[in-house]
């Protein structure tokens, strides 16, 4: 196990530890961010994270499955299914901001799927690659993150495994503090919002 000094000292050196006001891609505001493109940027350091939890994520059950959303999914989904070695899909926006399955991608009815994010705040992304596999009758054994922010652990009855919990207060649009209202937003992310 990677103590959490270690993993915040590494997300700082790579700058994916970032501090302004933000609109997340739940609508929500915060004062941090975490950018784990930038950490992704060093593959040997996320597999490092990543198979410092291989022993708990095995334990959810037979996982034959991993899935996860496009973009900000993509390397941790990829290196979560490696490090596994197991078979890796994604979902991806289409042209109306919805995520669907494309490439030839399918999931299968019955098989058992590890659901994959790099940050996990509310999870609304993930509701929409749930729905996608509840839909294919698919069994979902639990989530994987790098960064939970939500504060639980677990996810809408899922298990929620990460490599590190982050828990910085969010605000609802009507909510932002005056301080934090005062620096001008940026939305980072590919979700729109």
């Amino acid at each position: 196990m990677i103590e959490e000094n270690e993993i915040l000292d590494m997300l700082r050196e790579v700058g994916a530890l970032k501090e302004g006001h933000f609109k997340l891609a739940s609508g929500r505001h915060s004062g941090h961010y975490v950018q784990c493109a930038l950490l992704a940027q060093h593959p040997d350091r996320l597999d490092r994270l990543i198979r410092s939890r291989t022993g708990e994520i095995n334990a959810l059950g037979n996982i034959h499955t991993v899935f996860f959303p496009a973009i900000g999914a993509m390397a941790v989904g990829q290196q979560v299914g490696l490090a596994l070695e197991k078979r890796s899909i994604f979902a991806e926006r289409n042209k109306n901001n919805d995520m669907e399955l494309r490439r030839g991608f399918e999931i299968r009815e019955g098989e058992n799927l590890l659901m994959v994010e790099d940050v996990v705040t509310t999870g609304s992304t993930l509701r929409e690659v749930r729905k996608m596999a509840e839909a294919a009758h698919a069994n979902i054994l639990g989530v994987f993150c790098i960064i939970n922010r939500s504060g639980k652990p677990t996810w809408e009855g899922l298990p929620l495994l990460s490599v590190i919990d982050l828990t910085f207060p969010t605000y609802a649009p009507d909510e932002v503090p005056e301080e934090l209202a005062a620096i001008p937003v940026h939305r980072p992310g590919t979700k729109q919002v």
